[in-house]
This record gives structure tokens, C-alpha cells and sequence, in this order.
């Protein structure tokens, strides 16, 4: 339900003093005041690890011109960062590093997503929050994030509030697309860019951009389409390379994990009943049973798999019904060369961050 008319809307940024959690606390500082009415107004909460980095980054931001307030947490009082979030955005963790793959962050991040699991259960209302998980691996730490918080909360169905962003999959498919069609003279330069549905995981042969769904794109040739979605797929170690080991996408991922926060205003001030997105979900319960009718069909088309990223429809109760016909609108490539590899290596992932 939605808030009272005086009341704050409370976002949480865990990891707020790191990479991306620097550059999306000062997109959130920045923009949020834009999106609300005028009697509504945004709180930002920030927590780190790092002590002095945490206090230096709150007290910089509480100086820029915007309605937004904020506070800063540290150490032991994740609990004040936590305690009436409306959304908790995680980009705590170790970034990956040159010849670093996502499984070898697993270990690492898989301890400090499950600590900070209890900590949600303990302070945050899981009927009402939404968890929006940025660390990597995703296809692996939101099973680790799901049963933690089915562990401390038995009975409430939180696997429907916790969603993997992967969003920057689609910011990339969608730029190198526009790029390419660009230079191949079949659209104009614009400053309204294509949308390209990425469906499946968050890693290379896990993620599946859907180019046969977007108008023009076929116009392209099949090598140019097989090259966009190689470099989608791959677009975090362009990055990574191209930083000679300095970091990771952090830029990018503050701006795509920012438009998720974004999408989801109109849903916290109570404007809108439901909005739409593609995110890397829970399909079943805690008992293993399909979350809704969609789901059931989904996992149908899936090979039974319990998390995947889908377009789907989101209510403040939490993922409410998710697209299973997009499967069904797939070109028979993207099915028999995208879509099956990637299950392959999604359930493998998957079950890592189950026996966790």
C-alpha cells in the first residue's frame, strides 16, 4: 500500500562509499526530487563498510541543491540505514578484477550478501520493501539473498521482493544497437534510443538479447547481429579491460540501476498500481511451488529453472505476473543458439548459490 502523504520515501544504498555506490547515491542526491509531487519528498539513506569513505560521501553530497536529505551509516548501524526502507539497493561487494570471473566473486560476495540478508529480516518490513540486488554474481547471490531471507522469514513470500537489476544489459544492447544502425545508414542519429529486451541471466552466455523483437534491427546483417550479441554478452570485460584492472562498469551500472530506482517512484507514491520491467527473479516459493500461473508457464519454457531474468510486472506487493510468451515471440536463432546455452549454464549457476 502506499504511504501516507507526509511520510518519506526511504531509499537505502548498501555499499554506498564503493564504485557504483558512489556514482548512484549522487544520481539518486541529484534526480530523485524531480520525479515526486511537491508534498512528497526522499530520504537517502547511505551505509558502507569503510568509515571515512562513508562520512566524506554523505556530508559531500547533504551539500547539493536538492529536496533530497541524507544520512550516513557505518559499521554496526546498518540497522538506522535499514529500519522503514522503501527500497534497499545493494552494490556492496568486491568488484571483479582482470581474469576474474563472476564465479570467482562468489565466495567473497556470497558471505556479505548473506550477513546483510539478516540484516534486512531483522530491520526492514518485508511485506513492504523492495531488494534490489546489484552485486555480482547475480545469477548466483539473488538465490544466496532469497533463502537467507526465507530463513529469517518463513511464511511471508519474499522471494516476490527481491529483484536482480539487469538492467545495464539492456543499456548496453540498446547503444550498440542504435551505434549499428547508425553506421550501417539505416536510422538517423537520435537521442531516443532503441529498447532491446535481454532476457535469461546476468553473464556472459546467460544473457540473451532478444534483437529480433526490436524494430530495424533486421535490417542489420546476421554477422553484425551475432557481433551485438557477443558484445553484450561481454560488455563487462571491455570495461574492465579497458581500465587496466583500475575497476569495473561502474559508471553504467550507477546510471542502469538508477533507472530501475526510477521506474519504481511512481509505484512507492502510490501514482500508478503496478509498472513494468525486466529483472533476474524467483519463479517458485520457498516450497518450490510456482509463484503464479505465468511463472508455471515460464518455467515450462525454461527447463524448470527457479530464477530467471523476464519482463515482468511488479505491484507493491511484489513481482505479480511475470511474460511468459516472450519465449514464444523469439526468433528460432535466439531459441536454439541463445536461449539453450544459456539454461545450461544459469542452472549451474543457480544451484552454486542454492548450496550456499
Amino acid at each position: 500500500m502506499p504511504h501516507s502523504v507526509n511520510e518519506d520515501i526511504k531509499i537505502t544504498v548498501v555499499g554506498a562509499a564503493g564504485g557504483i555506490g558512489q556514482s548512484l547515491s549522487l544520481l539518486l542526491k541529484t534526480q530523485l526530487a524531480s520525479l515526486l509531487p511537491s508534498h512528497r519528498h526522499a530520504h537517502l539513506a547511505l551505509y558502507d563498510v569503510n568509515a571515512d569513505a562513508v562520512r566524506g560521501v554523505t556530508a559531500d553530497l547533504s551539500h547539493i541543491d536538492t529536496g533530497v536529505s541524507v544520512s550516513g551509516y557505518e559499521g554496526d548501524g546498518i540497522g538506522g540505514a535499514l529500519e522503514h526502507a522503501d527500497v534497499v539497493l545493494i552494490p556492496a561487494g568486491v568488484p571483479r578484477k582482470p581474469g576474474m570471473t563472476r564465479e570467482d566473486l562468489l565466495a567473497i560476495n556470497a558471505k556479505i550478501i548473506k550477513s546483510l540478508g539478516a540484516s534486512i529480516a531483522k530491520y526492514c518490513d518485508l511485506s513492504k520493501v523492495f531488494v534490489l540486488l546489484i552485486s555480482n554474481p547475480i545469477n548466483s547471490l539473488v538465490p544466496v539473498l532469497v533463502k537467507e531471507l526465507e530463513a529469517h522469514a518463513p511464511g511471508l513470500p519474499v522471494e516476490r521482493r527481491v529483484f536482480g537489476i539487469t538492467r545495464l544489459d539492456a543499456v548496453r544492447a540498446s547503444t550498440f544497437l542504435h551505434e549499428a544502425t547508425v553506421r550501417a545508414g539505416s536510422t538517423p542519429k537520435s537521442n531516443t534510443l532503441p529498447y532491446v529486451p535481454v532476457i535469461g541471466g546476468h553473464s556472459g552466455e546467460t544473457i540473451v538479447p532478444l534483437f529480433s523483437l526490436v524494430p530495424g534491427a533486421s535490417d542489420l546483417s546476421k554477422d553484425t547481429l551475432k557481433e551485438l550479441v557477443h558484445r553484450v554478452q561481454y560488455g563487462g570485460d571491455e570495461v574492465v579491460k579497458a581500465k587496466n584492472g583500475a575497476g569495473s562498469a561502474t559508471l553504467s551500472m550507477a546510471h542502469a540501476a538508477y533507472k530501475v530506482v526510477e521506474s519504481f517512484i511512481p509505484l512507492l507514491t502510490g501514482s500508478v498500481p503496478s509498472i513494468e520491467g525486466t529483472f533476474y527473479v524467483a519463479l517458485q516459493d520457498s516450497k518450490g511451488q510456482p509463484i503464479n500461473a505465468s511463472a508455471q508457464k515460464l518455467l515450462s519454457h525454461i527447463n524448470g529453472l527457479p530464477y530467471f531474468a523476464v519482463p515482468l510486472r511488479v505491484t507493491s506487493a511484489g513481482v505479480d505476473e511475470v511474460d511468459a510468451g516472450i519465449i514464444e515471440r523469439m526468433s528460432l536463432f535466439e531459441r536454439e543458439r541463445l536461449l539453450a546455452p544459456c539454461l545450461g549454464k544459469l542452472q549451474g549457476n543457480i544451484s552454486t548459490g542454492l548450496s550456499l
